[in-house]
């Protein structure tokens, strides 16, 4: 039997508004006192820092640009340490600051240190020599609070910063111009290597463009107790120990039977690629039998590329795509299996679109949708289903459902995903760079595997093939959406040291999959290891 998700193993992410109110807690409940908290900050950065960036470089020109908020008060006591340890450090500023505990670091690092007003007219050319001759830029210019685009001297200050193309760039908290919540650039944002944000991670670091911004994210600990507000809705990162917990058990007195029998009604003449990708991915990855129903003109034109896989076809009118007359034949099939995968390669005929509503309504085995199988129904046949469903749309295909443009879609991906998960009552997976799934509770969970090389066709035939294949090993429908999401990322990045991104195909993820099931149950393989 399949094990509780150990939620405990996931990375919890927060909105603006969870992390502000859980620094008002650590302050006004607890007594942390704000100068504390933000020492801490500093404290946790510059070790960063020094360990990572410049210890074997005290020539190394640093420069800390410095906000009027805390973000900018973290960064006046960031400036203040590596002072301190001799390294050679200048800070950048907007002037005054404007919090009681920012104010105060500016007024110490004054004590210490240069400081030249990026924000005055007479001072500014100097302002930018520094930031173009840094061999270490500290952004700590805005934080979690920007809501508006940047513009004007700030808008001018950011793009200095990233046309420094020397220099490590270490964001503080966040990028400055990404919106902590939904990743967007706000105008323009900075393009860091690095990003130190405090203990928790922010959820715009792992949504794109912001993630692109963010570089590698690094969490530090800053003694704020964690307080989710009661009935939150989460936003978890998936992790490899998470996942590892959720890999299905082989058993030593297994056979075929134990791991279950997945049917995949895809294709149409001309897309019989699609019938083999989704299948020899769900044979790869662990399904006892799969079997592929498929238009008769289809049935066996896989004879020799993939003998693990059964075809079976019915004997309607049409042979090259499938019909309502096709419904009885296909519905009892499903019956005999334990999920089903359904539209990879289907096409988009008149009488298909019939077919395919009429099969999502018919059957209550667990079901993904995909690719034309999407394309073919509407949000009120989902909405009507009360068995376990999945679907795997792209901006696109969920754009056609539910009516936002793909653009509203991507501003705002978590919320996009969650909203339309609960609304209709299944488990929806957003593909995309880092994809975002969601239940039909609300909880989110963003995948970090994969790379822009995956976007090729077919790779999403393969991913549904992945999910189904966890379907018939008694996985629940959003373990397994969960599983093949990461495993599928996985199986692109083990291909990555060693195969450009614009010559990675479907196929080459299918061969990837042992290596990436191999390095998630921690067994070494060749010169790849993922760490805990």
């Amino acid at each position: 039997m399949f094990r509780a998700p150990p939620i405990h193993q996931l990375q919890r992410l927060c909105a603006a508004a969870e992390m502000i109110e859980m620094e008002r807690l650590a302050i006004e409940n607890i007594g942390i006192p704000g100068l504390v908290l933000m020492e801490n900050a500093a404290r946790s950065v510059a070790d960063w820092v020094e360990k990572h960036c410049i210890q074997k470089r005290k020539e190394a020109k640093i420069v800390v640009c410095c906000g009027i908020g805390n973000n900018g008060g973290d960064g006046f006591a960031i400036a203040r340490l590596l002072k301190n340890r001799n390294y050679d450090v200048v800070v950048v500023e907007a002037g005054t600051a404007k919090t009681s505990d920012a104010k105060q670091n500016q007024i110490i690092w004054r004590q210490f240190g240069e400081s030249v007003s990026y924000t005055d007219s007479e001072s500014r050319s100097h302002a930018r020599i520094l930031v173009a001759e840094a061999d270490v830029i500290i952004d700590a210019i805005f934080g979690t609070g920007l809501e508006r685009p940047v513009s004007g001297t700030f808008k001018n200050w950011i793009e200095d910063i990233n046309a420094n193309s020397k220099a490590i760039k270490i964001g503080v908290d966040l990028p400055s111009g990404v919106h902590s919540d939904q990743g967007q650039t706000m105008g323009v944002a900075a393009q860091c290597q690095y990003t130190l944000t405090f203990q928790v991670g922010k959820q715009g670091c792992f949504q794109f463009p912001g993630a692109q911004n963010a570089g590698k994210v690094v969490v530090r600990d800053i003694s704020i107790p964690p307080h989710w507000p009661e009935g939150a809705l989460p936003v978890f990162l998936l992790t490899r120990p998470f996942i590892r917990q959720l890999l299905p058990e082989r058993v030593v007195d297994a056979h075929k039977g134990t791991y279950g029998h997945l049917l995949t009604v895809c294709g149409s003449s001309g897309m019989a690629g699609a019938v083999l990708l989704t299948s020899f991915a769900a044979i790869k990855n662990g399904s006892g039998l799969v079997t592929a129903c498929v238009p008769r003109a289809l049935r066996d034109v896989f004879l020799g590329q993939c003998p693990e896989m059964m075809t079976l076809s019915p004997v309607g009118d049409s042979t090259h795509h499938f019909t309502s007359s096709d419904l009885e034949f296909v519905v009892s099939e499903v019956e005999k299996r334990d999920a089903v995968v359904l539209g990879c390669g289907l096409g988009q005929s008149p009488e298909t679109v019939k077919f395919v509503r009429q099969l999502v309504a018919s059957t209550s085995k667990p079901l993904l949708i995909d690719a034309d199988g999407l394309n073919c129904i509407n949000c009120e046949i989902l909405k009507k289903r009360s068995a376990s469903t999945i679907i795997t749309p792209h901006p696109r295909e969920l754009s056609r459902l539910c009516g936002l443009t793909t653009a509203e879609i991507q501003k705002n991906r978590i919320e996009v995903t969650r909203r339309y998960a609960m609304d209709w009552g299944l488990i929806l997976l957003l593909k995309g760079a880092n994809t975002v799934i969601s239940d039909a509770n609300g909880s989110v969970y963003i995948n970090p595997t994969g790379h822009e090389g995956m976007a090729t066709g077919g790779s999403g035939d393969v991913l549904s093939g992945i999910i189904g294949s966890f379907l018939t090993q008694q996985c629940s429908p959003l373990q397994a959406a969960l599983l093949g999401a990461y495993l599928h990322g996985t199986a692109g990045d083990c291909l990555k040291p060693a195969l450009a991104s614009s010559f990675l195909s479907a196929t080459n993820l299918i061969h990837s999959l042992n290596e990436a099931r191999l390095l998630l149950e921690s067994i070494e393989v060749g010169t790849h290891r993922l760490a805990d």
